[in-house]
């Protein structure tokens, strides 16, 4: 299985996507987390060895730039739509994770006919005062991520990587990332996208983790409700990024569901 890190012009004038792809078959578009890619992680490996795996990062986070060019869910739908007409994609199954599961739900509300089938992985969007969550971006300044892991130590092991990588460097991105995220989240969590889900057609499995502090797993049954043909899947033990957590049982739970036809 091979891997390219790959930037694209999608339109003109607007910033580079920087994306990697990888893999063969049916084509997946991967939206990432509020924290970021940690590069081409373990759970897209697995994914790609089953399937074509397109993951971008979002406008802001990571390498990309082009902040400045999108304010709301619409521009980021929109993003999008110009990406996979670059590629020539024109219907496509797209794994959402977090802060990219809301992307993808707008999309998939959006142009239904671009998303066949549709997996959102502890998807933020939706605020239920009875369930509440941590606020990430009310954290320890030294340790901003540390909330999103089922238990604090795995930001050292699964961020800093023991050490292995500049701890500066790491926290200079983790805040670039935060900070892209926070310009669409903060200071209600909220974007509004429950009034849009019945209008998902693609077949859709709603991943909750039961060890998320930022988006507990009761969330799940909040956005089954609000689309129709969806099912719920749960991650014992997970934390917001089980993906890094528990890449093997992420990769494993997504590609059941996007293998179907």
């Amino acid at each position: 299985m091979s891997m390219q890190q790959l930037t694209a012009v999608v339109r003109e004038g607007t910033a580079p996507v920087h994306y990697f792809r990888g893999g063969a078959g049916e084509s997946v578009l991967y939206l990432h987390h509020i924290a970021g890619m940690q590069g081409w992680e373990p759970a897209l490996s697995e994914l790609a060895t089953k399937f074509d795996i397109i993951a971008p990062y979002h406008p802001g986070f990571g390498p990309s730039e082009g902040l400045d060019d999108v304010d709301n869910g619409l521009d980021l739908v929109l993003h999008y739509v110009d990406f996979l007409d670059y590629l020539g994609l024109q219907s496509v199954r797209v794994v959402g994770h977090s802060f990219g599961a809301w992307i993808a739900a707008e999309l998939a509300a959006l142009y239904p006919d671009r998303v066949s089938r549709l997996v959102l992985a502890n998807p933020v969007g939706i605020w239920d005062e009875e369930i509440g969550g941590e606020d990430v971006f009310a954290q320890n300044p030294g340790k901003p991520t540390e909330v999103l892991f089922a238990e604090p130590q795995m930001r050292e092991n699964l961020i800093l990587r023991d050490g292995t990588v500049d701890p500066v460097e790491i926290y200079v991105q983790e805040m670039k990332d935060l900070k892209a995220a926070a310009k669409f989240l903060w200071p209600i969590p909220d974007t509004g996208v429950a009034r849009r889900l019945g209008r998902i057609t693609a077949p859709t499995l709603i991943v909750g983790s039961t060890a998320d502090k930022f988006i507990p797993s009761a969330y799940a049954g909040v956005w089954k409700r609000h689309i129709p043909n969806s099912d719920i899947k749960t991650i014992v033990h997970g934390g917001h990024l089980v993906n890094l957590e528990q890449p093997s049982r992420f990769a494993t739970v997504a590609g059941s569901w996007l293998i179907q036809p």
